[in-house]
């Protein structure tokens, strides 16, 4: 082959290179897989939507430490498609924060320029549920953070997929991209964002928790509830701006707790104002609606609205019910009792009728009477007294000479020679061994059956019996059972015991029954030392009750209390006692001189009572199953 020449090889040097066959690129593209990025603070740039609104409660102890041993856990980082500068994504604005304000104060090069975990980009919503678990799991967001955060969250999930979301699918949704958060919270957390925060925004971002905004809505959806029903007195959609401009004036800054009574007062009042309902009326509503709920009650079922429909129909209808008087006038026709004041003579045929009648509450003040009338209204008002003293002479008669009644039997009237038909109808009775027959009698039993002192109103007694009545089943009271049965009075927060065995109908359905016993069961954890605790859990499907274990076991009347209820469940723990001597200790059939183990009369009449009120139950859950099955 033929060498080339010097002026070939100069030719062929001098010609130009191949063409470039692709675009220029301003930037590498970003990597695919999690590294380590060497950047500065002005490569760097917080997240737009951290649901983190106010400053971290840790921020001058981060801040301090950050000083002292420099950036210890590296903050992640993202980059959006088309961007130059990284984002933080799941969590570290605040060490961001630090960092740039550190680099200000000293100038040290170690603040400015650093390592960061590089996560590859994947979507807006998992960088914005990124923030929130990151943040409520080292920080602890505030309940409206979170909410607000939950909010957004949903907003993109449906901008994404075009359809709304239910708060299931957003629940299962959050869980996918690793946000856990229980659906019970989801609702009400749309609800404070919607309905709470345009009204209370100082109070809520100052730290209002859970258990405050919950009652807060409680009473909000009771209130809503007491508007709707007053359809003819006001508009339905003119609940929202009553609320707010009440609610208002509660905003404040630094406030983690509302005054209840005087936000129940000022609620009560709104609704007095608008709808016309008497004040009272508007409180007993209010308050049996969120006590009602609470329970899980159906509020038609249980006449949750029963005194505001009738002042509605009072007010609608004056005249569609007459005043009366609590307890009734005795009727005119029957004869009075021997030893009473003498009832006055029906007044003759040409008398003003009016003299008979009972006068309205409208004449009694005043509004509608005439000038002339004066003497007949002032008539009718000693009448009324002297009925009422005459009334309250017979309620003491009726209370001296009562005797004791038991089931099938009604005492006899307090009337002269009442003691002679008392003790006839002793002779007749077949008493049961060892009840009281005397008066001396009755009151010794009675006495020494109360533990302490129970207080029942008597509108409370008067609604238990009234009830009973009504559903045809027997009621009667600790007074009346003393003397035949062994029952125990002992104030504490339980009503008293008026038989182990008897349980009365209005309570004998399982709902009831689970109630009572978690009262009991709380009695005897009271007395192991972990009443009120959360050991003792509510269980609305089983036998009421469940338990966890103690959180410190050291204590031996705790852990004897501990498996006293835990084998009414069949699940006792291997780590406490747990041998035959532990039933012993309890019941007080033996034990060591100052052994403080057993219980006591009252605890253990209730020990028993619990066994029968859970006996009662289990035979309902298999009437249950039974027919189910």
């Amino acid at each position: 082959m033929k060498r080339p020449t010097d002026q070939q090889l100069r030719d062929r040097l001098t010609q130009p290179g191949p063409r470039r066959q692709g675009q220029p690129v301003d930037a590498v593209t970003p990597p695919d897989q999690e590294m380590a990025v060497w950047v500065t603070l002005d490569m760097l740039k917080p997240y737009e939507h951290n649901p983190r609104q106010v400053q971290n409660s840790k921020y001058e102890d981060i801040k301090a430490s950050i000083r002292a041993a420099g950036l210890k856990h590296k903050p992640p980082v993202t980059q959006r498609p088309g961007e130059k500068h990284y984002t933080i994504c799941d969590g570290g604005n605040t060490r961001l924060q630090i960092l740039r304000e550190l680099y200000e104060e000293t100038g040290e090069s170690r603040f400015h320029a650093f390592y960061a975990l590089y996560r590859p980009w994947q979507s807006e919503v998992k960088m914005l549920t990124g923030h929130l678990s990151e943040n409520d799991n080292r920080g602890q967001l505030l309940w409206i953070e979170r909410a607000k955060g939950v909010m957004d969250a949903k907003a993109m999930y449906e901008e994404e997929s075009g359809e709304s979301l239910s708060q299931r699918e957003l629940v299962k949704r959050l869980s996918e991209d690793g946000y856990q958060v229980a659906q019970s919270h989801i609702s009400k957390m749309l609800y404070t964002v919607e309905h709470l925060l345009p009204t209370l925004p100082n109070t809520l971002y100052s730290g209002l928790g859970r258990p405050q905004v919950e009652k807060l809505i409680s009473y909000r959806e009771a209130c809503r509830l007491i508007w709707e029903r007053c359809t003819e007195e006001i508009a339905p959609e003119g609940f929202a701006e009553a609320w707010h401009q009440t609610l208002a004036w509660f905003d404040d800054e630094g406030q983690t707790e509302m005054n209840w009574g005087i936000v129940v007062d000022r609620l009560c009042g709104m609704l007095a104002d608008h709808t016309g309902v008497h004040f009272n009326v508007c409180e007993l509503t209010l308050d049996n609606i969120v006590t009602y709920r609470k329970r899980r009650w159906d509020l038609e079922e249980h006449q949750a609205f029963e005194a505001l429909d009738a002042e509605l129909q009072q007010m609608r209808d004056p005249d569609a019910q007459p005043p009366s008087l609590y307890p009734p006038l005795p009727d005119s026709s029957t004869e009075p009792a021997a030893g009473s004041a003498p009832k006055e003579k029906p007044p003759a045929p040409d008398s003003e009728p009016q003299a008979e009648q009972l006068p309205s509450p409208r004449t009694l003040s005043g509004r509608d009477v005439h000038p002339d009338e004066g003497r007949t209204e002032s008539t009718e008002l000693i009448r009324l007294r002297q009925q009422v003293a005459e009334l309250e002479r017979e309620k003491e008669q009726i209370s001296e000479s009562q005797s004791p009644v038991v089931p099938g039997v009604e005492a006899p009237a307090a009337v002269p020679g009442s003691a002679s038909m008392v003790a006839s109808l002793e002779e007749e009775l077949d008493w049961p061994e060892g009840a009281a027959r005397t008066e001396a009698e009755q009151a010794a039993r009675v006495e020494g059956l109360t533990q302490s002192h129970w207080e029942e109103s008597p509108g409370k007694r008067g609604y238990r019996h009234h009830l009973a009545s009504e559903l045809g089943v027997p009621s009667f009271d600790f007074e009346q059972l003393a003397p035949l049965a062994a029952p125990v009075l002992s104030g504490e927060t339980t009503p008293p015991i008026a038989d182990v065995w008897f349980i009365e109908g209005v309570e004998d359905e399982p709902r009831s029954l689970r109630i009572r016993i978690r009262e009991l069961v709380q009695v005897i954890a009271r007395w192991g030392g972990f009443g009120g605790s959360e050991v003792v859990i509510a269980d609305d499907d089983g036998i009421g009750f469940d338990l966890d274990p103690l959180p410190d076991a050291d204590d031996r009347r705790a852990l004897f209390a501990w498996q006293a209820l835990a084998s009414l469940r069949g699940e006792l723990n291997p780590e406490y006692p747990s041998d035959a001597t532990l039933w012993g200790a309890l019941l007080g059939t033996h034990g060591e001189e100052g052994d403080e183990s057993a219980w006591d009369d009252a605890v253990l009449l209730r020990y028993f009572r619990l066994v029968r009120l859970i006996r009662r139950l289990r035979e309902h859950l298999q009437v249950q199953q039974e027919a189910q099955s």
